[in-house]
């Protein structure tokens, strides 16, 4: 008699393999079946396909830390855990619990589990306000519904979006957006849905590839996120299989910080389909994220597609301005998400730093200077458009708020960090 714990690992209707818990140890077996499927792949570039289970060791644990990574984080995890009665570090009950949909492709379900049959909830906008108004006590989404494992410490929601009318999906129906209210502590991170909104328009308007994104006020302010994991349209979405960066290198969430450095970025890059052009885009992410301010740019917000073969990687995502919470001068010593070029905190950046950094990932130094000084460019240009149509917009009770947010981000952090790194 085994003490193991299991669950299966299903994409769309298919079993692909079982994780396996003992003792706090993991383990991943692939399905024969699956073994033997044309359409095969492996889960990460480590968990190789083999007909052996891959089972962690106490220094080395990929299975643990690949499912693992798929849980949210900080509070966000503390409210699942409470509410289904967990133990917030006993990630395994956790995926038994909340496994049903996750970031990319895969369900998890107790060994011998029927795939719920799909449906839709309708959710009315003042129910939804309603739900806002409970956290952090209760989870925005229905336990009835839908039980969530979307990775992040901000809570989230799931949903269907259709003919602009919310719902929530049911069982096997994947979900088309991802929601996201205010920050749970506003009064210290104000206008965090317009901080996002504004940060990933910006993005898009210089160039960066970004999901589709928008805001609603039902009455209460939430960040709409258009899932980039799925293709096809609702009613016939499929899941993509999609890694976070600290999943395909094999990182634990915890060091999420630590291992967001040069070298692990230019791993990456080496990992992809197209690596000249993923070094590219991975520096002007770091660059743009250095501009508006995101001290929260770390390895678990980069994902890419993955299969047999092929890396590529996905749509940014999470981009918004954190210095511009700091007080006073207070967001020049507000510190990087990684080091840049010896530098650690944002006041420290000059273009030295940023072209020791592309030097260091790969980036030969005039493409580098010609990507800081055209993002450089494009990103006063726009923000500056930006803040002008926001100001035009009729009144509306979070207006004030919201411009003298942007106007700070604008004039606080990428006016003054552009300055610093201007070639």
């Amino acid at each position: 008699m085994t003490d193991e714990r299991q669950l299966s690992v299903i994409i769309d209707t298919t079993l692909i393999g079982v994780i396996g818990e003992n003792n706090g140890l993991w383990s991943f077996q692939y399905d024969e079946k699956w073994l033997r499927d044309s359409a095969k792949f492996p889960l990460t570039p480590s968990l190789t396909l083999r007909e052996e289970p891959h089972i962690d060791t106490g220094s080395k644990r990929p299975v643990q830390w690949f499912f693992d990574n798929l849980l949210p984080e900080e509070g966000a995890r503390e409210l699942i855990a409470r509410d289904n009665s967990l133990d917030k570090d006993d990630a395994f009950s956790m995926l038994e619990s909340v496994g049903s949909e996750t970031a990319g492709a895969l369900t998890l379900l107790p060994p011998g589990a029927e795939i719920p049959e799909g449906g839709l909830a309708s959710l009315p906008r003042a129910e939804l306000n309603e739900r806002i108004k409970n956290l952090p006590h209760e989870q925005l989404n229905n336990k009835q519904h839908k039980r969530m494992s979307i990775a992040g410490a901000q809570h989230k929601m799931l949903l269907v979006i259709d003919q602009g009318e919310y719902y929530e999906p049911i069982g096997q129906t994947p979900s088309t957006h991802i929601l996201k209210p205010e920050h749970q502590n506003p009064d210290q991170y104000w206008c965090t849905v317009r901080n996002e909104y504004f940060c990933m328009r910006l993005a898009q308007s210089c160039g960066l590839t970004v999901p589709n994104v928008s805001i609603d006020y039902v009455p209460a302010p939430v960040y709409l996120i258009e899932r980039f994991d799925r293709i096809g349209q609702y009613p016939r979405q499929e899941r993509l299989h999609v890694l976070d960066g600290c999943q395909v290198l094999d990182i634990s969430a915890q060091r999420k910080y630590r291992a967001s450095h040069a070298g692990n970025l230019k791993k990456l890059a080496k990992l992809s389909r197209q690596p000249a052009k993923t070094i590219i885009n991975l520096f002007k992410w770091v660059v743009f994220n250095y501009l508006i301010g995101n001290g929260d740019a770390h390895l678990k917000n980069i994902s890419f597609r993955y299969g047999t073969n092929d890396c590529v990687l996905m749509p940014h995502y999470d981009l918004l301005s954190t210095a511009v919470y700091e007080n006073g001068v207070n967001h020049m010593h507000a510190e990087l998400s990684q080091p840049l070029g010896g530098a650690t905190t944002f006041g420290d950046v000059t273009i030295k730093h940023l072209l020791q950094f592309a030097s260091e990932i790969g980036m030969p130094e005039k493409l580098a200077i010609k990507e800081v000084r055209e993002l450089t460019r494009l990103c006063l240009k726009h923000s500056r458009a930006m803040l002008e149509t926001l100001q035009q917009q009729p009144s509306y009770p979070e207006k004030g708020a919201e411009i003298r947010l942007i106007s700070h981000i604008l004039h606080r952090c990428i006016g003054e960090f552009s300055q610093k790194i201007m070639p």
